[in-house]
């Protein structure tokens, strides 16, 4: 239950790697050949920056190679590179516009830096349904073992379907989540989830109302930080930097009578 794999859409490979930084050297090598002033020039100046940003890139999806004393050590010193080369880019352009597949491979890097600071583990539904309990017992047995990280849970007692994120665990820095914090989440979700996966980041589930319709009409599930959706988030934070959150009892009366449809908001939580 406890494999811990990294996201298929954010995981960089050697191979990946190596045939970016190829790339990269084919441009480098036709760019001795354009001439020095105007654009042309300003990209030719600026392609080991442009290298530099994209190494960092590919260094933070495969952080967790990094011990974990050292993570954050590393991110600083990532914040800092990415600083540099976008300001060395910026001072090659100065007084005319940024080309966009440049503005993008800046963008690029910082998306990776930041989202290396938010990476955790991720459970998803894997039955038609899952209906959790309230977590008080397994918050007091986390905070007892020493966590002090952040812990989403699903709302007690709310139906959840297929495909929907049910619960998320991350360390400050994205640090790897010791074995122990894992299982005791996988065993308090229970059988019908799969998981744990590393994710780039917080996935939140939100149930969106249509009342002409008579109530709830979908779930939806989107990047938590980037997220502006409207509807009742799913997943309620249980614990945040170490200190207990308040999770509401489990609600009276009737469930839903049918499942709804989870759908995903582009581009992927992974991407």
């Amino acid at each position: 239950m406890t494999n811990h794999k990294p996201d298929a859409d954010s995981a960089q490979t050697p191979m990946t790697w190596a045939a970016l930084l190829a790339h990269w050297t084919g441009v480098a090598q036709a760019a001795k050949a354009l001439p020095d002033e105007g654009d042309s020039g300003r990209l030719k100046r600026s392609l080991p920056e442009i290298i530099g940003l994209q190494a960092v890139a590919f260094a933070m999806a495969d952080l967790d190679r990094v011990l974990s004393h050292e993570r954050a050590t590393a991110i600083d010193k990532a914040s800092v590179l990415v600083r540099r080369h976008a300001s060395a880019i910026n001072d090659i352009w100065r007084g005319e516009p940024l080309p966009p597949a440049v503005e993008e491979v800046i963008e690029d890097a910082r998306l990776a830096l930041r989202l290396s600071e938010l990476a955790g583990l991720e459970w998803v539904v894997a039955d038609e349904v899952l209906i959790a309990e309230h977590p008080a017992g397994l918050v007091a047995g986390l905070l007892a073992a020493g966590f002090r990280g952040d812990l989403y849970l699903p709302t007690p007692g709310i139906e959840l379907f297929e495909g929907c994120p049910a619960g998320f665990v991350r360390l400050l820095g994205g640090a790897l989540p010791d074995e122990d914090f894992a299982e005791a989440v996988s065993e308090f979700l229970g059988e019908g989830v799969s998981g744990p996966e590393r994710r780039a980041g917080l996935r939140q589930a939100y149930r969106q109302f249509d009342f002409s319709k008579g109530g709830p009409v979908r779930d939806v599930v989107a990047m938590s930080e980037d997220s502006l959706l409207s509807g009742q988030p799913l997943l309620v934070p249980a614990v945040l930097g170490g200190e207990v959150q308040r999770v509401t009892l489990p609600p009276r009366g009737p469930g839903l009578a049918v499942p709804l449809p989870v759908e995903f908001e582009e581009p992927d939580a992974g991407a």
